[in-house]
């Protein structure tokens, strides 16, 4: 019976290591599961993270397209101002060349009036006649700069259209 004892302790030592390997094998299962369950989150870290740089890859797209259409909008605004520069030159021009145009017509009529006259009395007057074809002749002329400055206005409203800007 002595011996007993020391069977026990064996079979105590022998159970308790068993026990031990019992839990250690629990532990590994939850260890296990741990790892399956942080290889899930990787996968999940790194499809969010390839999202994520998909989606600023498109905001990096989107913004270079942005501005290209602000410098497109700014180019297109610079030109309308030189367009509209063009055609209040032209029409600062055109009203110059209107009044001056109006001033050789009051000079004409009143020049003609005084032919009439002479004509109507029998005594043709050279000096007035030749004044008359000279007022005439610059009156047709500020006519033509009036009707040149009318189609370069036209043109210069023109050539974008046509140039396609």
């Amino acid at each position: 019976m002595t011996q007993f004892p020391k069977i026990q302790a064996r079979f105590d030592a022998a159970l308790a290591v068993f026990e031990d390997a019992a839990d250690n094998s629990a532990d590994a299962g939850k260890l296990e599961e741990q790892a399956a369950k942080i290889e899930r989150l990787q996968e999940e870290l790194s499809t969010a993270q390839d999202a994520l740089d998909e989606a600023k890859a498109r905001i990096d797209e989107v913004e270079a397209e942005r501005k290209a259409a602000e410098e497109k909008a700014e180019s297109q605004r610079m030109s309308l101002v030189k367009q509209i520069d063009t055609l209040d030159k032209a029409r600062e021009t055109n009203e110059k060349n209107l009044a001056k145009a109006r001033q050789y017509n009051k000079h004409l009529k009143k020049l003609n009036s005084g032919l009439r006259k002479q004509n109507e009395e029998h005594v043709g007057d050279a000096d007035l006649i030749n004044a008359s074809l000279e007022a005439e002749l610059n009156q047709i002329k500020e006519q033509r700069d009036v009707d040149l400055e009318e189609v370069n206005g036209i043109l210069a409203r023109m050539t974008p259209l046509v140039e396609g800007n």
